[in-house]
């Protein structure tokens, strides 16, 4: 306890006096760049900033690549602000408390177990992971063992099994090998010095070689308040934990070589010890916050080693069918690429982003199944660049998710059976794993949230809007950091923009699942003008709603800030102007109007309105522009 409560002061009291070095930007999904808060600076900048590094290996590693707010049964509204790094995940359960944990994202990933709160029970039973536990990726790596190759033989919280234990080998040398089958060996070749055991947990069980201890104890270079001086690089308890296993050697592939890697699972972290790596970088610690993500968020990618995801410019047009919607890839050359072929109705809302182009995927209301009825679909990226041919095949419809999960809302349980009925403006969240979806399963549209992503479904299918029922609903929007929706409805007879915050708390489902429930709380107007603001949509950074408004006696464009202050008026033209979307960087917007006498898409700048492009331009209607969330 002395080297947490050591950390703890450390992470509260250092002020932000930063060396002039920058880490990689964060991720765009989170809307921002850099840091997603000033604590995980500090933590961060204490080891790896070039000021102190001098060589040696990251503890963290080279700076933040995504933040989010996920779920947390301790935090306010069920929601904890997360930070991802190579090594790790820096998290604030509690902002009041100040103070910044690392995860025990090893535990989880061998467990299976996600742990969504501060009580055992407020969990989440999935899958172990198969990640390799050193070395490149699975597809690049495909004999070295992954984290569900340790669980056997690891020390972790189970209500079924007592917990495991190694017997102490204080001063033998580590020559035990573990396959991709789990299998244990021996490598008498192996048995070096350094790898001898010179502590034995018995906290958890477990013995550690000299050579990890020696890197657990390092002493050099280190940031505190506000200057370069010398100490403990880490408080091993707080950035690692306690170890869960015993080291292992294993054969990984590491860049394009096959090497003899030992490894050791701790709660926060792994260590490794790679003989022929040069010095300063023979122990190091493992790519734990990679790995975790690629298990918890599989159809995100590798955010750290991929280009940023593009978001093409896409529009509804019926210039080929002179009746209904289909699809069209704008190519900025006064038309686009007709990318569904559906023979009814389509119509694009959002992007499930992926840095996995091949994961990335446009949310859809269509016609295709049910002429009478609109239904939410996802299409497959190919459906964005390469033609329908693979989209009619690779269309998931999301609307099939049966509302009899729903048994547990007052009101009876034939309240919200499953049915066809109508349902869109799907607005995936940020981080890919949840969808608000206007449905009209009780006879009007209502606000409801599905969980979209089969990895950590923790979502309950939720009906967020209840009490109103004179209201409609429509055009839902997503805060970067999900902490926050938007939407329109017209509940004081005209539609105005509202926005609130999300607020889940867990219940525990059958076969001992545990999910949260989604309510709204701290609802706001935004809008209160006698006349209707429609089709809002939210910046890329969070800070600003597009909308149109009918306020002046026509639509016209607008923006204000995500408060509802600043309003301005961005166009000025007796035609109908509306259905604006953001482009990636947050500087113009893409909308439709009929000012040609037909409706064309166009682009403008944000901040003083001038439209810079007319991109189509035909006797078609060309509408509902998607460009990004």
């Amino acid at each position: 306890m002395k080297h947490l409560q050591r950390m703890m002061l450390i992470i509260i009291l250092l002020p932000l006096m930063l060396p002039t070095a920058r880490p990689l930007a964060a991720a765009p999904f989170s809307g921002r760049t850099g840091f997603a808060d000033p604590r995980f600076e500090t933590i961060w900048t204490r080891t790896d900033s070039e000021a102190v590094r001098g060589g040696r290996t990251w503890y963290w590693g080279p700076g933040p690549w995504f933040d989010y707010a996920e779920f947390y049964a301790d935090s306010p509204n069920g929601l904890r602000t997360v930070q991802y790094f190579d090594k790790a995940r820096m998290e604030i359960n509690r902002p009041a408390d100040g103070i910044v944990t690392n995860g025990l994202l090893v535990v989880e990933m061998v467990s299976g177990r996600i742990q969504l709160g501060d009580i055992p029970t407020n969990a989440r039973q999935y899958r172990c992971s198969d990640v390799p536990v050193a070395g490149n990726p699975r597809s690049a790596n495909p004999a070295s063992p992954g984290y569900c190759q340790f669980t056997d033989r690891a020390t972790f919280p189970d209500l079924y099994r007592p917990a495991y234990r190694d017997p102490e080998r204080l001063k033998q040398r580590v020559s035990t090998t573990i396959d991709i089958n789990g299998n244990l060996g021996e490598r008498p070749d192996l048995a070096r010095p350094e790898t001898t055991i010179v502590q034995y947990s018995t906290i958890t069980g477990h013995n550690i070689p000299q050579v990890f201890w020696d890197f657990m104890n390092r002493r050099g270079k280190v940031f505190e308040n506000g200057r370069v001086t010398t100490g403990p690089i880490v408080d091993w308890l707080f950035a690692m934990g306690y170890p869960i296993t015993d080291p292992y050697w294993v054969r990984a592939v590491v860049g394009d070589t096959e090497r003899d890697v030992l490894v050791q699972l701790f709660e926060r972290r792994v260590l490794t010890y790679t003989p022929d790596n040069p010095a300063g970088y023979q122990v190091e610690m493992g790519n734990v916050g990679q790995h975790y993500f690629q298990w918890r968020y599989p159809h995100l990618g590798t955010p750290w080693a991929a280009p940023d995801p593009v978001a093409p410019l896409i529009y509804a047009s019926n210039i080929d069918t002179g009746s209904y919607w289909e699809l069209y890839r704008a190519n900025f050359n006064g038309g686009g690429q007709r990318i569904t072929f559906n023979n009814n109705e389509t119509v694009a809302y959002s992007w499930l982003r992926s840095w996995n182009p091949n994961r990335q995927m446009l949310a859809v209301d269509s016609r295709r199944e049910q002429p009478v009825y609109r239904q939410v679909y996802l299409l497959n990226s190919v459906a964005a660049s390469d033609g329908e041919q693979a989209s009619a095949a690779t269309a998931t419809r999301i609307s099939s998710v049966d509302m009899r999960d729903l048994w547990y809302y007052p009101g009876g349980p034939d309240e919200l059976i499953s049915k066809t009925v109508n349902e869109f403006n799907p607005m995936v969240s940020p981080d890919g794993t949840r969808l608000l979806v206007i449905s009209e399963r009780v006879d009007r549209p209502d606000l409801m949230l599905w969980s979209i992503a089969d990895t950590n479904s923790l979502t309950i299918p939720s009906r967020l809007t209840r009490d109103q029922p004179a209201c409609h609903y429509e055009t839902p929007a997503w805060s970067p950091d999900g902490r926050r929706i938007y939407w329109v409805s017209d509940c004081d007879g005209y539609f105005a923009i509202y926005s609130a915050e999300p607020s889940y708390r867990p219940y525990s489902l059958r076969n001992n699942l545990v999910g949260f429930i989604a309510e709204l709380s701290n609802i706001r107007k935004l809008s209160n003008q006698n006349a209707n603001d429609r089709f809002a949509r939210v910046s890329p950074d969070g800070k600003q709603i597009a909308f149109a408004s009918d306020r002046d006696g026509n639509w016209e464009i607008y923006v204000m800030n995500s408060d509802g202050s600043n309003v301005r008026r961005l166009t000025n033209n007796p035609a109908t102007d509306d259905a604006p979307t953001w482009s990636p960087d947050g500087r113009q917007l893409a909308f439709a109007s009929d000012r040609d006498g037909d409706f064309e898409i166009y682009i403008l700048n944000v901040s003083d309105g001038t439209i810079t492009q007319q991109v189509t331009q035909n006797t078609a209607q060309d509408r509902w522009p998607l460009w990004t969330q």
